[in-house]
């Protein structure tokens, strides 16, 4: 084990010696935060894989997608042109097309590694990985502005006009001398079958973009005004997260291929809704949610006041219930969520009802759309009244569409409104 920590350490080192000057996201970045992720494998994949493999993986085989770019290495084709799909694999995609793609490098690296082909397993996972790595970055992957709108919001200083924000040629993202934290670890099992694998993995892109966007305003702001050791934090920070997330592909990859899990894996057979990412892009909708129509574990009231989600009591001078997660909402809104593959998950189950802080005129029905079909839907509920359990099946699907709508009851007052959706949860 040591020599093998000193050959993978000195990778590390030769990893800002090999550089590639126009990377647009992560740059020595990616062999950073492959090297952190190979070494919090367990022993048993770390062995089961082998040192050389896992130090190519970690060195020849962390940016092929870029080698490939622009047809410039037709030799690549076969890891990097997944038949019949039209990807970006330095982005995250919609839902439908990064499904098929994640399946079919879910499979081809299964398959190599049950027929004893670890390198060529090494290199379809050395891409898996890439994909699930340049949205992490702070930079064009990841941001939800263009160069342009950053540099108008945050215009820089005249000496630094030469400088590109969210691009890594002449850019700003990657680079400084942070390091990756050696931080204890254990990777997390993202699912028990192919399609979990492929639908977490998503999933956890999309979250990782977001956190990644995050530190992009931080650092633009320190590199134009301060001395970046702040920026380096950050980098240091989004480069973390990121590890973490691909020494939990890895490590899921190999429990599939090897039908090897541990047995305190977590349990993903019962899903909180609140630990996915929604669709929401921006909307507006009557006081008091207009800016924000939903709020996550907590709930608003109509003087803008906050509060922990909560039920009335059975009775009007019960205490309230308490609600553990879910979120409050407004009226009328739809907060939409797409599952992909939308086969993994059996049945949605939560609670709706009024929030104890809505007004005496508020009157909503609630209802759960799964792709486009109404699957229930509640009688009016009113504040003061309990709320109602929903149990619904969902269907099986390629793509799964599942949508909260919270509906006005005609004569209610819009700001009395204040729905709740308690515990909301996908469940095999």
């Amino acid at each position: 084990m040591p020599q093998r920590l000193c050959r993978w350490l000195l990778i590390l080192t030769l990893a800002g010696l090999l550089l590639p000057s126009d990377a647009l996201a992560w740059g020595r970045g990616h062999r950073l935060i492959r090297l952190w992720a190979v070494l919090h494998l367990p022993a048993w994949q770390t062995e089961r894989l082998g040192a050389e493999h896992l130090d190519r993986l970690c060195s020849d085989y962390t940016s092929l997608q870029d080698k490939h770019a622009g047809g410039k290495a037709p030799e690549l084709d076969p890891y990097c042109v997944v038949p019949g799909v039209r990807v970006s694999l330095h982005d995250v995609n919609a839902s439908e097309p990064s499904a098929k793609a994640l399946l079919w490098y879910i499979d081809r690296i299964v398959a190599n590694l049950e027929t004893g082909e670890t390198d060529e397993a090494m290199k379809y996972l050395g891409v898996l990985c890439h994909w699930n790595e340049d949205p992490g970055c702070p930079s064009a992957h990841s941001s939800p502005v263009s160069e342009q709108q950053l540099k108008t919001l945050l215009p820089p200083p005249k000496d630094k006009e030469r400088f590109n924000y969210l691009f890594g040629a002449g850019g700003i993202m990657d680079v400084g001398s942070y390091q990756i934290p050696q931080v204890e670890y254990r990777p997390r099992l993202l699912g028990r079958t192919r399609e979990e694998l492929a639908l977490r993995i998503y999933q956890h892109q999309r979250l990782l973009k977001q956190h990644a966007a995050a530190h992009i305003v931080p650092i633009v702001q320190d590199m134009m005004h301060g001395d970046g050791a702040k920026a380096d934090e950050h980098r240091a920070s989004a480069a973390l997260d990121n590890a973490k997330h691909t020494a939990d592909v890895i490590y899921s990859v190999v429990c599939l291929a090897t039908g090897q899990f541990e047995s305190d894996a977590e349990n993903w057979d019962v899903q909180p809704l609140t630990d996915w990412l929604p669709e929401f892009r921006g909307g507006m909708i009557p006081h008091p949610y207009y800016v924000s129509p939903f709020l996550v574990n907590q709930a608003m009231d109509a003087t803008r006041q906050l509060h922990p989600l909560q039920f009335f009591g059975a009775t009007p001078t019960a205490e309230p219930q308490p609600v553990e997660r879910g979120y409050g909402m407004g009226t009328l809104f739809s907060l939409d969520f797409v599952l992909a593959p939308g086969t993994v998950f059996e049945r949605f189950t939560c609670q709706v009802g009024l929030h104890p802080a809505a007004g005496p005129n508020g009157a909503v029905e609630f209802a759960v759309v799964a792709n486009g079909k109404e699957f229930h839907r509640t009688k009016p509920i009113r504040s003061g009244e309990s709320p109602v359990t929903i149990d619904v099946p969902l269907p099986k699907t390629d793509v799964l569409k599942l949508s909260l709508q919270t509906i006005a009851v005609d004569g209610s007052e819009p700001s009395h409104n204040l729905t709740v959706w308690g515990n909301p949860t996908l469940r095999h």
